[in-house]
């Protein structure tokens, strides 16, 4: 629904594969890759929780940017063990001791991205959707992500962003005149510049990248054979555990919805206090057991 925009998007992927021989399969993949865009989602409706959609139409390169779906590493590897057994046991012994397999899926990769915001509507764009919006400055060489978030989550660096890496957006003093300042800034502007409510900062469209994503699932085979019925027959007792390691995979702050934990300001310039990681993208350790028949 926005003209002049485009998309691009290029990949590396590399996939290792070894089929079921002596007990035991493999396969890997890995996807080194870049999505970059004007905007992701439509004005018709968000796509992406991490998304802002009603960018300024009259110059997309404002908003280009890796995309709000961009995952830069992603892998996946599997595997399956048919466990050796003792063919010479028989009756009970043999039941417990063959037909056994392992399996597993361990998924990698990095996060999405989101933007920070100022809080309302500082540039007074009067955009009245879901996406009022404006962009703080960044602090140069200061990394925005406090990648101790889950021991130590508040302090200086509220939740997952550090709020440290950022400041209102800042114009030179000769441009004074023209810029709405921030009443409540946390500390004065640089020497030299101003405080500009009215100016769109630097730090960018998708310049924080979400928190990366670990999951393990893991499962346990037993086959018990049924040579009354035929002599492929079993009875296959099924153990799986999803996300085994119970890991706590975090979706990244998001700008809009529920506690808005991407705002670094609010409209006057005081720090938003926002922060904090609430949503998961994955669910907590989840195990199932189940039955199937083969003939």
């Amino acid at each position: 629904m926005f003209f002049n925009t485009d998309a691009s998007y290029n990949a590396l992927q590399v996939n290792v594969q070894k089929r079921m021989s002596r007990g035991f399969q493999f396969g890997g993949s890995y996807t080194f890759g870049k999505g970059i865009d004007n905007d992701s989602a439509t004005i018709a409706g968000d796509a992406f929780g991490n998304s802002i959609t009603s960018w300024f139409w009259f110059d997309p390169k404002i908003s280009r940017a890796v995309s709000d779906f961009n995952i830069t590493h992603s892998s996946a590897i599997n595997g399956l063990w048919d466990v050796p057994g003792l063919k010479s046991l028989h009756g009970p012994a043999g039941a417990l001791v063959n037909g056994w397999e392992l399996g597993t899926i361990l998924k990698l990769n990095s996060g999405i991205p989101t933007t920070p915001l100022i809080d309302g509507d500082p540039l007074g764009v009067e955009n009245n959707g879901s996406d009022t919006f404006g962009i703080p400055d960044r602090v140069a060489g200061c990394d925005p992500v406090n990648h101790n978030f889950k021991s130590n989550p508040g302090g200086v660096t509220l939740g997952y962003i550090n709020y440290s890496c950022f400041t209102p957006p800042t114009a030179p003093a000769s441009f004074a005149a023209q810029c709405s300042g921030f009443p409540k800034a946390a500390s004065p502007a640089p020497a030299g510049t101003v405080y500009c409510s009215n100016l769109l900062g630097n730090a960018g469209r998708n310049s924080i990248i979400g928190p990366s994503l670990v999951n393990l699932d893991f499962s346990v085979y037993k086959n018990f054979a049924v040579r009354k019925v035929s002599e492929s027959a079993s009875v296959q007792f099924r153990a799986e555990f999803f996300n085994i390691l119970n890991r706590a995979n975090f979706s990244p702050p998001l700008p809009f919805f529920g506690a808005h934990q991407a705002l670094i300001f609010d409209p006057d310039g005081s720090p938003s206090g926002a922060g904090g990681l609430q949503s998961l993208v994955t669910q907590p350790r989840d195990i199932q057991f189940a039955l199937k028949l083969i003939w």
